[in-house]
């Protein structure tokens, strides 16, 4: 992983509120030390002077800040939302899967019924304990391989001898293939994140909104100060939240966890 998605990684993957803390304190104290700088350079006068120009200036720097934001938070979204939905699909299916276990109620499919329940509490097993720490730190992962083809080969393989389960079978393939696809789905998001560059765009500009503010400005320092502090905080909560949800993983809490996948480790 390169060094700038590495420092976003980190960010995300810390407490809430450490993250929150790093986030929004770091612009914090970043606009109170150039406005400092600022004001201990230029008089009043000098501000004042400056104000109409500064305005307009700003004003464009502020649109270039929304669009970039917008574009992030955006993108942010659509990771999140993506890798929440392949979630819901890949356990919608697997709950589909052991819903029909009990289908093969025949004397003498007493050991298909066992190995498919095993198999769905081993492959949910394997997408936690191998799985999700890989997923975590944003890492290629296979570990569930294995235990998705027991998964597939127990359902797949068996005989359907009645009507009632010919008619299960038909749709059984589908739901596998709806496991399968879903796994390949969660397994790629987080190659889908935002790229570095975003990232950098992100912060280069927040970092103008933040000090470009400064270069005009009223006679009031408390009011001046006032402004940037909101900014400041404005530029950390856009920040905070496009890195939580393009990290949907990580964190303390994270945003999605493998908490369905313990209830189907507990398919009896």
């Amino acid at each position: 992983m390169p060094i700038d998605l590495l420092a976003t990684h980190g960010i995300a993957a810390l407490p809430t509120p450490l993250a929150a803390a790093l986030a929004i304190g770091i612009p914090l104290l970043l606009a109170m030390g150039f406005g400092h700088v600022m004001l201990s350079l230029f008089t009043p006068q000098e501000f004042a002077a400056n104000a109409l120009v500064g305005s307009i200036k700003f004003s464009f720097v502020v649109e270039i800040y929304a669009a970039v934001a917008a574009l992030t938070l955006v993108g942010s979204w659509d990771i999140y939302q993506t890798a929440r939905d392949t979630l819901q699909k890949e356990v919608g299916a697997m709950y589909m899967l052991a819903l029909t276990v009990d289908g093969y109620n025949l004397p003498n499919q007493q050991e298909l019924r066992i190995e498919m329940r095993a198999s769905i509490r081993h492959y949910a097993a394997a997408v936690v304990s191998e799985d999700w720490p890989a997923m975590q730190a944003g890492t290629p992962a296979a570990g569930s391989e294995r235990a998705f083809q027991r998964l597939a080969r127990a359902f797949l393989d068996a005989d359907a001898a009645t009507p009632s389960q010919q008619a299960v079978a038909q749709n059984t393939g589908q739901w596998v293939a709806n496991v399968a696809d879903a796994r390949i789905a969660r397994l790629s998001v987080m190659s889908r994140t935002l790229s570095g560059l975003i990232w950098m765009l992100v912060l280069a500009v927040s970092v103008a909104v933040i000090a470009f503010q400064w270069f005009f400005g009223g006679a009031n320092q408390a009011m001046h100060y006032a402004m940037g502090a909101v900014i400041a905080v404005i530029v950390g909560a856009v920040l905070l939240v496009a890195l939580k949800l393009a990290f949907p993983f990580v964190g303390e809490p994270a945003l999605l966890s493998p908490r369905p996948y313990f209830a189907l480790m507990q398919v009896s």
